[in-house]
C-alpha cells in the first residue's frame, strides 16, 4: 500500500512539475507582424480575439490569403466580413472559412488541405497564447513541408508575468496541458496509427 501510495504521489508531482514547465514556457502575445508569409490561418475560438488579430494582420499584408479554420456552420460569411476592418473586395476574394473542423487536430488538417492547395510554403498560424504549443505541434505534423510561424494572441488567462490570473484560468490550462501531452504521445505512437 506504501508503494502505491509513493507511486501516486510521485506521479501527481511529476505532473504538478510538468504543468509548471509548461506554464513557465508558454508564449507571450506578438505585438508586430509575423513578416513575410505566403498565408495566415486561424484556429477559431477564445471569443473572436484570435480572428480580429489574423484579419489584422492579414490586411496589413501578411500572407496571400487568410483561412479561417473551425468556423461554426450557422456562422455566415457576412457576419464575419463586418469584423473586417479592410477592403470588402480583399475579404470577399481572398478570406477562406474553414467549417469541418471541431478540433485542434482538425484545424490541422484543414489547414495543411488549404495550404497544399495554394502551394503555400510559409503560413502564419494565429492562436491563443495557452493554446499555441498544442497548435503548433498538431500543425507542422501535417504541414511538415512548410515552414509554420507563431502569431500569439493574448487569452486573458495569463497576467504580465505569464501566470494564469485565477482559478478558473489554472483550470483551463491545466485541461490544455493535459490535452498537450496526450497529442504528444499520440505523435510518439503514430506509426501504431490509432
Amino acid at each position: 500500500m506504501r508503494r502505491f501510495f509513493f507511486g501516486l504521489s510521485f506521479i501527481g508531482l511529476a505532473w504538478l512539475g510538468g504543468l509548471t514547465a509548461f506554464v513557465a514556457g508558454l508564449p507571450g502575445p506578438d505585438a508586430a507582424p509575423a513578416g513575410e508569409s505566403d498565408g495566415v490561418v486561424v484556429y477559431t475560438g477564445g471569443g473572436g480575439a484570435r480572428i480580429a488579430a489574423a484579419m489584422t494582420l492579414f490586411a496589413d499584408g501578411t500572407g496571400e490569403r487568410l483561412l479561417i479554420s473551425g468556423v461554426h456552420p450557422d456562422t455566415s460569411k457576412e457576419r464575419l466580413a463586418a469584423l473586417w476592418n479592410g477592403a470588402p473586395d480583399i475579404f470577399a476574394c481572398c478570406v477562406d472559412l474553414g467549417r469541418k473542423a471541431r478540433t485542434t487536430e482538425g484545424n490541422a488538417d484543414e489547414a495543411a488541405e488549404w495550404a497544399r492547395a495554394h502551394d503555400f510554403r510559409n503560413v502564419v498560424l494565429v492562436t491563443s497564447d495557452y493554446h499555441m504549443p498544442r497548435a503548433i505541434a498538431a500543425t507542422k505534423a501535417r504541414l511538415n513541408d512548410a515552414t509554420v510561424t507563431p502569431y500569439v494572441v493574448a487569452s486573458g488567462y495569463l497576467n504580465d508575468k505569464g501566470w494564469p490570473v485565477s482559478a478558473e484560468a489554472w483550470r483551463k490550462i491545466a485541461g490544455e496541458f493535459g490535452k498537450f501531452i496526450l497529442a504528444r504521445v499520440k505523435a510518439l505512437f503514430s506509426f501504431l496509427d490509432f
